[in-house]
């Protein structure tokens, strides 16, 4: 008789869950022959529905290669790789794994993901959508001739910029919103002489076309002092503000955001 442990029970609940989630988001989970196998932590890849179908159509191939495996191929110039014998990258995996990489049944992603979190479901949840809506962003943009090409109102870009700060709020539970270039001379003035935070807290509020150049998880100081400064126009090199800007709002784990 098989004893079933905690570990079990963690298991099944959180494969549940996951399958839950991809299902919600009209996706696959896909977990690969591996999964669970000696070295293994539980890995679980999620793809487009789109994607999983064309791998299945690799599967079927005489020889197939992974996206790196072509792209090699391809700078030691050897023949293009058709798109049929190529397999698609999964836009988001799951592992069980603590913050030292370890596996660990409480947490996920090298502990990015508290798996004792009480909103751990959220979290999950909020990564799968972010990834998705990224990789649905790029490809519209792709197709429609790449970020330069002239477009207008692009609703799709748009409303995916929106998901995107869904996705986050999901994430992070506090979202914080945020302008490089501040209009208005009044707000401006105000932002300028620290009366007023350049963060604009995400709680739900309807999201407009323009509304914010970028989203961060925390009210960091230190973006707040980059962008008064910038607003400024007093500092020395004050061009290269842009780049620190930019520069930090990645390393607070951000997004920055492009509108049409």
């Amino acid at each position: 008789m098989k004893i079933v442990t905690q570990d079990d029970i963690r298991y099944t609940e959180q494969s549940e869950v996951l399958n839950e989630i991809a299902a919600k988001l009209g996706v696959v989970a896909y977990r690969p022959d591996y999964h669970g196998s000696r070295g293994d932590k539980n890995t679980v890849m999620f793809y487009t529905l789109e994607d999983e179908e064309h791998n299945r159509v690799v599967d079927r191939q005489p020889t197939h290669y992974s996206r790196g495996e072509a792209t090699d191929l391809r700078k030691r110039g050897s023949s293009e790789i058709p798109d049929q014998y190529i397999y698609r990258d999964s836009l988001w995996n799951f592992e069980n794994s603590d913050a030292n990489g370890f596996f660990s049944m409480s947490y996920a992603n090298h502990g990015k993901i508290n798996l004792w979190c009480a909103d751990w479901r959220e979290q999950v949840e909020g990564h799968i959508r972010l990834a998705l809506a990224r990789k649905r962003q790029f490809r519209h943009i792709h197709e429609t001739g790449g970020w330069l090409a002239l477009r207008e109102a692009d609703g799709t870009n748009n409303d995916l910029n929106r998901e995107v700060i869904v996705a986050m709020k999901q994430i992070h539970s506090r979202l914080y919103l945020g302008s490089v270039n501040i209009y208005g001379d009044d707000r401006r003035e105000l932002i300028c002489s620290g009366r007023e935070s350049v963060y604009e807290e995400y709680v739900g509020q309807e999201i407009y076309n323009f509304h914010c150049d970028f989203a961060v998880p925390g009210a960091d100081e230190t973006l707040e002092k980059l962008i008064r400064a910038w607003n400024r126009g007093t500092e020395p090199h004050s061009a290269r503000l842009v780049d620190q800007i930019t520069k930090r709002v990645d390393e607070l784990g951000g997004e920055h955001f492009v509108w049409f």
